[in-house]
């Protein structure tokens, strides 16, 4: 069967384990045993596209290539936290549009059967590992997890989605077929069979949070979860995730002030604290660059300058972060304006991995305002910036240290704005605002205000 091309925009690192068969020598009662690969296993997936995550997936296209799903210990007994390992060589074909590293996690839901009930999901943080040409496969994939082994007796380990979590084109993937892939997934032939050993039932350790989350006595539905964002809480809290902060790291955006364009270049660090939360924490998004844009040929009076950001979030989370730093001092005209570090706070609301874009940056001044992103004409055709960084939400509640979230009262897992009411376009005072030459006195323009185009 002929690959089809995969209409994605997508991109990640990846550590390749080559697929291995080890058979487990003996060793005591207590002893762990090596991990044991199953597989090589060919098998044809299905997928859609889904823009934003929304609809119904369009542009199906078929994946097909060789899985091997790898366990630690390889004979578990009850009681254990299990490692879960899937890995596939050559990965899905790119679009017709070429992808930079990193921008596609990887979410890998399995289904607990037999003996075992609930799911598990194997995640790939960062994908692709390398810059990836248009219609190029998009190199090889290793996503992993935990479970815990509750019961003795023979069980199965089977995949039933997997989920290229790009925030903008979405890709959901199942057996083969074309189908919702994301709401209707079919489980697919890669499926893993095992004996629990040991005797009876033995309960999950509860969380930390365990009042905050449900009981782990209660067994979870063994089928697939309708969507790789609604994965249920972890029955044992999950090791940290190493957050992914942007830079610093040199990046050109293009500004635009009444009718002028200009370009900025600096290095930006985008970063989060704590880059391991729970669900329901408090986190502070900070944006610092190295040196602002040029001013314009009019001093600047202190205090009439801010800068302010807009972060798109996005992943298992939606909505945007207002960020805004504090006012500068006064400017002399044509000068560079200096560094800065810009900050704001969401709450968080789902388990899984959550991505940060930098979609505007913004310099707020009482008469005119300057507006830069990534896009040719900021203001008409705004497009966001390749400021992008990542971290993980832990499926347990937020602990104290994490502080109070709550109050944004939507219910569906949106991420609340701060700061100011709405996202607004900003633009400096630059080199086009009329300068009455010899008394060195600013046209005073009206205020323009508008929404940014996301």
């Amino acid at each position: 069967m002929t690959r089809r091309r995969f209409p994605v925009r997508m991109a990640a690192p990846a550590l390749v384990l080559a697929p291995l068969l080890l058979i487990p020598a003996a060793v005591p009662a207590r002893a762990a045993p090596p991990a044991a690969a199953i597989g090589p296993t060919a098998a044809t997936l299905g997928c859609r596209l889904y823009f934003n995550d929304a609809g119904t997936g369009s542009s199906p296209t078929v994946w097909q290539d060789t899985f091997t799903l790898t366990q630690s210990p390889a004979e578990p007994k009850v009681g254990d936290t299990v490692t879960v390992t899937l890995t596939a060589p050559t990965g899905p074909d790119n679009g017709p549009v070429g992808l930079n590293a990193g921008d596609v996690p990887v979410n890998v839901t399995l289904a607990l059967g037999g003996s075992l009930s609930g799911s598990a999901t194997l995640r790939m943080s960062s994908y692709p590992a390398r810059a990836v040409a248009p219609a190029e496969p998009l190199g090889p994939i290793t996503a992993t997890g935990t479970y815990f082994a509750a019961a003795a007796g023979a069980a199965t380990l089977t995949v039933g989605r997997v989920t290229f979590a790009n925030a903008s084109a979405t890709t959901h993937c199942s057996a083969a077929g074309d189908r919702d892939h994301k709401a209707a997934p079919v489980p697919t032939s890669i499926v893993e069979n095992f004996t629990v050993g040991g005797t009876g039932t033995v309960t999950p350790p509860p969380s930390p949070s365990a009042s905050a989350t449900p009981s782990p006595s209660a067994k979870p539905s063994p089928s697939l979860p309708p969507s790789a964002t609604d994965d249920p809480p972890s029955a044992t809290d999950e090791v940290d995730t190493s957050a992914q902060p942007f830079g610093p790291k040199s990046v050109k955006l293009n500004c635009k002030t009444l009718s002028s364009l200009s370009a900025w270049t600096a290095t930006h660090t985008l970063s989060m604290s704590p880059s391991n939360p729970g669900r329901g924490a408090k986190v502070t998004v900070s944006l610092k660059f190295s040196a602002g844009p040029k001013s314009g040929p009019v001093p600047v009076g202190a205090g009439d300058l801010v800068p302010k950001a807009t972060v798109k979030v996005g992943g298992v989370g939606s909505g945007t972060v207002n960020l805004k730093g504090p006012a500068y001092g006064a400017i002399d005209a044509n000068a560079v304006l200096p560094g800065a570090t810009l900050t704001g706070t969401y709450t968080t609301s789902q388990a899984g991995l959550v991505s940060l874009t930098v979609a505007n940056i913004v310099f707020d001044h009482p008469q005119v305002d300057t507006e830069c992103n990534a896009g040719a004409d900021p203001v008409a055709g705004p497009k966001e910036t390749s400021i992008v960084a990542k971290f993980t939400v832990k499926s347990r509640a937020a602990t104290d240290d994490e502080g109070e979230g709550g109050g944004n009262g939507d219910g569906g897992g949106s991420l609340p704005t701060t700061g100011e009411g709405g996202v607004t376009t900003l633009m400096l005072l630059w080199s086009s605002a009329a300068l009455l030459l010899g008394v060195g006195l600013v046209v005073v323009l009206p205020r323009r205000r508008r929404l940014l185009r996301s």
